[in-house]
């Protein structure tokens, strides 16, 4: 062979590069922008790349005062963020600078906006963020919606004016929304980690998780009512206004609760079962 030592650096370089994880598409995108004869809105999208957080420091996100957060695990030891800049003005030229003066800092571990002059006026920024499946979060929103992914770890999350999602968690998750719904879905034998308190003030609870689920949910309402469809082997106590069931031997304490809404907790194949709030 003439390049011997060529041709085996490129055979060793196929396996390695095979190992890396395809990172998956972000979802965040711009949609047409919205104008009116009296203002115009611009929209674009930065994407970044980040270390994670060392064990015990939290991956801290704040979309105030406008915007969501999405959060996704993938099998990765980075963390990767797209940030979806909104402006508006009267102008499309001045909406496109007042987008262009927004930063975004990354610094510590803690993802987070501002406008070079420190106005929170007409701009937003929402977050979508791939992180490695073992992640520690904090996250807090105002005026947005929540949705976690497939993460495990101590999570932490509030926002004011938005609904929340949660599919197939992990760890010690507590978070709260005052006006919004909360959507659950488990899934596995049972939950992994210390467990979760999710609580709502204005908004519908919905849980959904396997027939061959093990632990123990407690679930209320104040100014509503509680449903339940659960396996016929799960041990109960319903009332109108609040639930408490062991599934299968039972195991880490699940906690749920609205003031002003209904609770509906379900148990059903994985093969049959749909998203919470996508029904």
């Amino acid at each position: 062979m003439k390049y011997p030592l060529l041709a085996l650096l490129l055979a060793l370089a196929g396996p390695v590069a095979a190992q890396t994880p395809a990172a998956p598409a972000f979802q965040l995108q711009c949609e047409v922008n919205a104008t009116t004869q009296l203002r115009k809105t611009y929209c674009e999208t930065r994407d970044l790349t980040l270390p994670a957080p060392p064990a015990g420091t939290a991956l801290s996100v704040d979309a105030r005062l406008n915007g969501n957060i999405t959060v996704r695990g993938w099998d990765a030891s980075t963390v990767r963020v797209r940030a979806l800049v909104r402006a508006s003005s009267g102008e499309l030229a001045a909406a496109q600078a007042l987008a262009a003066s927004v930063r975004i800092s990354t610094a510590n571990h803690q993802v987070q906006a501002a406008r070079a002059n420190g106005s929170l006026d007409d701009w937003s920024v929402s977050y979508e963020v791939l992180v490695p499946t073992r992640t520690s979060l904090a996250l807090h929103a105002t005026n947005g919606g929540l949705h976690l992914e497939n993460v495990q770890g101590t999570i932490t999350f509030e926002t004011t004016n938005g609904s929340v999602q949660l599919l197939n968690l992990a760890g010690d998750v507590r978070g709260k929304t005052t006006n919004g719904s909360v959507a659950l879905m488990l899934s596995g034998p049972t939950w992994d980690g210390t467990g979760f308190d999710v609580q709502t003030t204005s908004g519908s609870v919905q849980c959904r998780l396997p027939t061959t689920y093990a632990a123990t949910l407690t679930a209320r309402t104040t100014n509503g009512r509680v449903t339940a469809k659960l396996a016929p082997a799960t041990r109960k106590q319903l009332l109108p206004r609040s639930l408490t069931a062991t599934f299968g031997k039972g195991g880490p304490q699940l906690r749920l609760a609205t003031v002003n809404g209904s609770v509906d907790v379900q148990q059903s194949d994985a093969s049959s079962s749909s998203a919470p709030g996508k029904e």
